[in-house]
């Protein structure tokens, strides 16, 4: 079975004393979808060994998504070290923490979307990314970044994060609040901190920022004001669409009558409707015609 996009969402290697029995959801070259288990697959070496040996059995593939935040630093340690070009020949999107997607980074002809998976950041993680994979960087369009929220979380670094990529044309930002304590921020507190980052990126032409909180029924927990995302505009003058934590859609229009020259304009709430594999085997791939 040929692979175009495959997904583990956890992962146990031998520096890891707990049992993985966890699924991961495969979806060959028609969109069929097939789940297995670690025991249906021999991981008797390290995880980064088997992952590789997947992927050299997979070369049609183009989506990978390594869901586990905890995958250990032997694992990343073997893809960085092991991983070559010719084991992901037609790769073009990867989710996983940073220190695996720096060996994506590095050897992937094709990679042109990330998806960083975070929780604590440390800046020996942003050197070695702005070092090792100079040339790679310049190839990334499309650009998602998931933090989980602690007062410890350094938001001064996001804009360092973001320049590491400076094509980025799309941009999606989650971030996850697991308090449910009532004098939790609210989504415009870490909007702002998105738009107040966004400056390095002069192509941006979309970005999507979700909150997502334990407290969603928290009285204007997800609301944001026109200025935010007015000052989105302001900060990356190519920027054409934004979708606020609240799921709504933003368009800028020509405003002679206003200082910036254009003002916000709300479109309204976004349909999002999940399609099965059934109906996404059936869309055309990007370039195909319809």
């Amino acid at each position: 079975m040929k692979l175009i996009r495959l997904e583990i969402p956890m992962l146990c290697d031998l520096e890891s004393d707990s049992e993985c029995n966890y699924p991961g959801m495969l979806f060959d070259s028609d969109g069929e979808e097939t789940s297995y288990s670690r025991n249906e697959y021999n991981w008797d070496e390290d995880a980064g060994h088997e992952i590789r040996k997947l992927l050299q059995a997979q070369p049609l593939l183009k989506e990978l998504r390594l869901s586990d935040p905890e995958l250990s630093a032997g694992t990343a340690k073997c893809l960085q070290a092991n991983l070559l070009a010719s084991d992901v020949p037609c790769l073009k999107y990867v989710q996983a923490i940073p220190e695996v997607a720096i060996a994506f980074l590095r050897v992937a002809p094709r990679l042109e979307s990330l998806n960083f998976l975070l929780g604590r950041w440390n800046n020996t993680r942003l050197s070695q990314i702005e070092t090792d994979s100079a040339a790679a960087r310049l190839s990334i369009r499309h650009f998602a970044i998931t933090v989980s929220y602690s007062n410890k979380w350094p938001w001064d670094n996001l804009a360092a994060v973001l320049s590491l990529f400076p094509n980025i044309q799309d941009l999606s930002v989650t971030i996850y609040s697991p308090t449910t304590d009532k004098t939790a921020k609210p989504a415009k507190y870490f909007f702002g901190k998105v738009v107040d980052s966004i400056y390095v990126l002069p192509s941006l032409r979309n970005i999507d920022v979700t909150f997502e909180t334990r407290a969603p029924q928290t009285p204007n927990i997800l609301e944001v004001d026109m200025q935010s995302v007015t000052d989105s505009k302001i900060a990356c003058p190519m920027l054409e669409t934004v979708i606020d934590p609240e799921r709504r859609l933003w368009i800028f229009r020509p405003d002679r009558q206003v200082s910036a020259g254009f003002a916000a304009h709300l479109v309204g709430p976004l349909v999002e409707e999940r399609l099965d594999q059934r109906t996404l085997k059936d869309l055309p791939e990007p370039g195909d015609s319809v």
